[in-house]
């Protein structure tokens, strides 16, 4: 295979869970990226979903995604050999990627100001809910928690309704990109200067990141965005409608207006007096609704698309999952992949995140439980297979 365009790198990854997705990003551009779990397995391991729904560390299907591309070495940093163990892999080592609560890693003696003692140009990125400091850095966070002080779940659900949350964990992920961009920039500055840099990434940021303008509408003119469903949030009179979910036969679309052309949305659905209402649109907005679900009651979702898209109204179908495994457009760009594993079945997944073409992304399956602990601790750290065993016998490492 050729080369990645990350490859020579090499990442410690003691990233948990769906924190996981930011060293995903580097292994699949070709750095090795060498997955440090504790005893307990990385968390991620007992995520679901599950073939037959029968869990396994093995076969989560999050893990097989999230950890793909990556080796796994099991060291217990509750033992001073195990911390011993780390530190020296990081002297092997360009960057750090870690996930792990506040106080964590200093408690052992392995935060950033320790570890550079033992690689003086390290990078790092620590990644949490809270971030490393301020009144919250010691509390647990979820993924709700995030999207709540982040301010994206008011603006989630229903106008009548209580919020409701973003499906999976959008801002743990947004974070994880958030830190492995770090560690981008962060050994870029490396080799420009020679010397290392620490990153503090807080989901509840990567919350608010993904708001785009709604904190400064509200700073500038105290607008307060609400909950407006699946509509466009803000009734600005510069944007046409629709931007909004509606039923079709047997499912539903995205319906879309063309703001620099509102009359084409009459065109496509002729006869039924919408042009009445699109001079003001958003004002007339549950009439417009109305009139385009009547219209759509008796053609399927494809349909519309293509009579949508055909005059550049850019409707898109709301796809269910079996329909995205067989997506047209999905394989002619050979983005879902099937990878092999020797316990999982084997899965379609998602493959690049980007097309590349002289630095292809990589594919390889996700690691076993400790699959490379071996290999690295006497490969890497030059240790006698005998000092293995005896470390393996005494739970230091698995």
């Amino acid at each position: 295979m050729t080369n990645g365009a990350l490859e020579g790198l090499r990442i410690l990854d003691l990233a948990q869970g769906s924190f996981d997705f930011g060293s995903r990003l580097l292994a699949g551009l070709g750095a090795e990226v060498i997955k440090v779990e504790p005893p307990t397995g990385d968390s991620v391991r007992t995520m679901p979903p599950f073939p037959a729904d029968e869990p396994n560390p093995e076969t989560s299907a999050r893990h097989l995604h999230l950890n793909a591309a990556k080796r796994s070495v099991v060291l217990d940093l509750d033992t001073p050999e195990g911390c011993d163990l780390l530190r020296r892999l990081v002297a092997e080592s360009d960057a750090l990627l870690e996930s792990y609560p506040v106080g964590y890693l200093a408690e052992r003696g392995l935060a950033y100001d320790d570890l550079i003692e033992h690689k003086p140009d390290l990078v790092m990125a620590s990644v949490t809910h809270f971030g490393q400091d301020g009144p919250y850095a010691g509390y647990h966070g979820s993924e709700i928690v995030d999207v709540a002080l982040g301010g994206y779940l008011k603006l989630t659900g229903d106008p009548d309704r209580e919020p409701v949350k973003p499906y999976d964990d959008l801002a743990v992920s947004h974070a994880a990109l958030h830190a492995a961009t770090a560690i981008m920039v962060g050994l870029t500055h490396r080799d420009a200067t020679g010397e290392g840099d620490y990153f503090d990434v807080a989901a509840i940021d990567a919350s608010l990141f993904l708001l785009g303008g709604v904190a400064q509408i509200y700073h500038f003119d105290h607008q307060l965005p609400v909950r407006r469903g699946t509509r466009l949030m803000f009734s600005n009179p510069a944007y046409s409608y629709p931007s909004t979910i509606r039923p079709c036969m047997g499912g539903y679309v995205h319906a879309h207006s063309n703001n620099r052309n509102a009359d084409l949305l009459a065109a496509l659905m002729p006869g039924i007096g919408l042009e009445d209402y699109l001079d003001t649109p958003m004002g007339n907005a549950d009439k417009i609704d109305e009139l385009m679900d009547a219209w759509m009651a008796d053609k399927d979702k494809f349909e519309v698309v293509r009579r949508a898209q055909e005059l550049r109204l850019p409707f898109t179908e709301v796809l269910t999952p079996e329909e995205i495994l067989n997506d047209p457009h999905l394989e002619a760009r050979n983005f879902l992949v099937e990878v092999e594993h020797p316990i999982a079945p084997t899965t379609r997944q998602p493959g690049a995140a980007a097309v590349m073409t002289a630095t292809p992304w990589h594919t390889e399956r996700a690691p076993l439980f400790g699959e490379h602990t071996d290999d690295v601790l006497t490969s890497l750290l030059e240790l006698d297979p005998s000092e293995v065993a005896s470390l393996r016998e005494r739970g230091v490492v698995s």
